[in-house]
């Protein structure tokens, strides 16, 4: 059986943005594709525990990810995972969309991007083996999860920071660890951070991350005397920053600020007409609620715009 490769929406990214988007779009009535590069699910799949997105007080983060899977299928999107878009080039000024994949030159009328995110890591041992064992990327989704409990955050820039002040609110004991002598956060969040519990370790590195089954230990390393120390905790927060998955949007002139996330409209639309773009990759807050809300509003614009390429204006955008 040969491959359709014709399509009105083709979604790249598998993520809640992504899914949320299929989701929609395929209930809009459009012939609609979701591409993965590895497996759905994105970043919320290797969350231990959620407990901030409505209707769920607690989902394990790969349970959410099936279940928003079924519910795309349900619709009527077809998914096609381990599958890479390599490239994108256009018809036109206005034409089709092409996207080059293993399997074959998918044509789109529009295209979503929701290629997510990745956060910067240490590159230590340990770290990919807890993630999600104690080692965690966001505060705001796992803190609730340390209550009581005594955890460390890695990093000295705005998010490192505003990370350690929450879980300061939520959990027993919270250590900032920074590899200089002085934080590169703003100097009005700084002050705050002076003047809370936060205990804050100077000119150290994280050597390596330790536990049985759950986090227990991170070894520091002081970078001007080469000294090594144990610390005790339940938890790691790694606060070094994002970095976006925007090179494929780049690739065809979508418009980025300075970090490289992809900036958009109200209507979730880019700088290159027919192209929306929803999730961790945009210019907003890293949350799954968020992203499932830029998905729906894509998947919306999409709908309009290549309805009106069709027949004429309709839909809300």
């Amino acid at each position: 059986m040969s491959e359709d490769l014709d399509w009105e929406l083709v979604i790249i990214g598998g993520g809640p943005a992504g899914m949320t988007a299929a989701i929609y779009g395929a209930r809009y009535g459009l012939k609609t594709l979701l591409l993965e590069s590895k497996v759905l699910g994105g970043a919320q799949a290797t969350s231990p525990g959620i407990e901030n997105y409505p209707g769920y007080t607690f989902i394990v983060g790969i349970d959410l990810a099936t279940k928003m899977k079924e519910q795309v299928k349900k619709c009527g999107a077809i998914i096609k995972e381990i599958t890479d878009v390599r490239s994108i080039q256009r018809e036109g000024d206005n034409g089709d969309f092409l996207l080059d994949t293993r399997r074959g030159v998918y044509r789109a009328k529009a295209i979503i991007i929701a290629t997510g995110g990745g956060h910067k890591h240490l590159g230590v041992p340990g770290e990919e083996e807890f993630t999600g064992r104690g080692v965690s990327f966001c505060a705001t989704c796992d803190g609730p999860l340390f209550r009581d409990k005594t955890v460390a955050v890695v990093g000295g820039g705005n998010t490192a920071v505003t990370e350690a002040l929450y879980l300061a609110e939520v959990t027993g004991k919270v250590y900032l660890i920074h590899r200089r002598d002085e934080l590169r956060a703003e100097k009005v969040v700084q002050d705050y951070l002076f003047n809370s519990n936060v205990e804050i370790i100077w000119d150290s590195v994280v050597k390596e991350i330790k536990g049985n089954n759950l986090v227990n230990e991170m070894i520091l390393e002081n970078v001007k005397t080469g000294e090594q120390r144990s610390l005790t905790t339940d938890g790691t927060f790694i606060a070094l920053g994002s970095r976006p998955e925007s090179a494929l949007a780049k690739s065809i002139g979508v418009e980025t600020n300075e970090r490289g996330e992809i900036i958009v409209n109200a209507k979730q639309a880019t700088s290159i007409t027919g192209v929306f773009a929803a999730g961790d990759v945009v210019e907003s807050m890293k949350q799954i609620a968020v992203a499932v809300g830029h998905g729906a509003i894509a998947a919306d614009s999409a709908y309009s715009y290549i309805r009106k390429i069709q027949r004429g204006p309709i839909g809300y955008a």
